[in-house]
C-alpha cells in the first residue's frame, strides 16, 4: 500500500497539529507498516477519524519482493495487525487510496465498506493524445477560454481563501478555511503545491484551483469560481492546465471525487477512468448512542432563528 501526500508528517501537522496519531507493525525488529489517523475523544471514548481536507489515509505497508501470493499474505497480515492495534477504539472511519483493494482484514474487524469514486487520468501519455482525448465540447470550451483568459500562478494562499469565501455566497465552508494557508505553506516549501488563477484582460479573477501532488498523482484539491461572473470555461481551462502540469511531471491526474451526476458529466469530458476509494467505518452501539445524544443537544442549543 503506497504512501500518499496525505500520509506525510508535514501534511498531518498542517491539518491536525498535535492531534494525529499512528500505530505501527513490526516484523523482525523492522517497521513494515503504519496506520495514521486523527484521534478524537468523546465522553471517554476514542475515535479514529479522517482529518479535514485529507482525501485518503489508511494502512501503508512496506513493499515486499517475491511471489504474488507472498506479497498478498504479507499485506493482509500487516493490515490485520494494524487494525488490531486500534481494536479498542469505539469508532473507526477511514478512506483508502485506490491502491488498497484487500478489504478482508477490515471486514474481519466488523467494518462496513462504502464506495467513493473518482476519475484518474494517465498524464504520462503524449500531450497531444491527452488533448485529443478530451470530449469535443470540452476541448472547444477550453479553447475558447484560452482566447479570453490567462492562467497565472499565485503565491498568496490568503488570496485564494478570501476568493473562496466570497464565492460561498454566505454558505458555510465544509472545512476550516484557515487550513488552506497552513497546507499551502507546507506544500509550497516542499515543491508539492500550487495555486492557479484564470484572469481576464481587465484583471478580473474568474476562478482559482489549488493543486497538490506526490510521486504518483496531481490532485485537483480545491476549486472555486465567481458564480455570478466567471466565464463558462474558466474552471475547465484551469483543469486542463493541471493536466498539462501532470504531463510535464510524468504523473497521473486525480479529479478528486465524483459526488453527483453534474460533476460526473463535467469530469468525464476530460477523459480518464473511474477508480474506487473505499470508505471503511466501524462504530459501537454505545458510541452511536452518544453521538445521537450530542446531535440532539446541539439542536436544542441552536438559536431558534437557525432552527427554522
Amino acid at each position: 500500500m503506497r504512501k500518499t501526500i496525505f500520509h506525510e508528517d508535514w501534511w498531518l501537522d498542517a491539518v491536525a497539529p498535535g492531534q494525529w496519531r499512528e500505530v505501527a507493525c513490526e516484523r523482525g525488529g523492522a517497521n513494515v507498516g503504519v496506520l495514521r489517523f486523527l484521534e478524537r475523544r468523546h465522553s471517554g471514548m476514542k475515535a479514529c477519524v479522517m482529518p479535514q481536507l485529507t482525501r485518503v489515509l489508511g494502512p501503508v505497508v512496506k513493499a515486499l519482493a517475491g511471489k504474488s501470493e507472498s506479497r498478498l499474505r504479507f499485506n493482509h497480515s500487516v493490515i490485520s495487525d494494524l487494525l488490531a492495534a486500534i481494536g479498542d477504539f469505539e469508532h473507526v472511519e477511514m478512506t483508502l487510496d485506490p491502491a488498497c483493494v484487500d478489504l478482508t482484514p477490515f471486514l474481519e474487524r466488523g467494518c462496513e465498506i462504502g464506495v467513493l469514486q473518482t476519475f484518474l487520468l494517465d498524464c504520462t501519455q503524449p500531450i497531444e493524445k491527452l488533448w485529443t482525448g478530451l470530449r469535443d465540447k470540452t476541448r472547444n470550451v477550453v479553447r475558447r477560454a484560452r482566447e479570453k483568459l490567462m492562467v497565472k500562478e499565485l503565491d498568496d494562499a490568503q488570496l485564494f481563501t478570501s476568493f473562496y469565501k466570497a464565492n460561498l455566497d454566505g454558505e458555510k465552508a465544509y472545512f476550516d478555511l484557515r487550513l488552506v494557508g497552513s497546507i499551502f505553506t507546507a506544500a509550497r516549501a516542499r515543491g508539492q503545491g500550487r495555486i492557479l488563477a484564470a484572469i481576464d484582460g481587465a484583471g478580473m479573477v474568474h476562478a482559482k484551483v489549488f493543486l497538490v501532488w506526490d510521486d504518483r498523482y496531481v490532485y485537483y484539491f480545491l476549486s472555486t469560481r465567481d458564480r455570478k461572473a466567471a466565464d463558462i470555461g474558466a474552471v475547465s481551462l484551469l483543469i486542463w492546465s493541471g493536466i498539462e502540469f501532470a504531463n510535464q511531471r510524468g504523473l497521473w491526474f486525480d479529479f478528486d471525487g465524483i459526488t453527483n451526476d453534474p460533476r460526473f458529466q463535467f469530469m468525464v469530458g476530460f477523459g480518464g477512468e473511474i477508480a474506487t476509494r473505499y470508505n471503511v467505518t466501524r462504530t459501537t452501539a454505545l458510541y452511536e448512542a452518544q453521538n445521537q445524544l450530542r446531535n440532539v443537544a446541539r439542536a436544542i442549543l441552536k438559536p431558534s432563528w437557525l432552527r427554522s
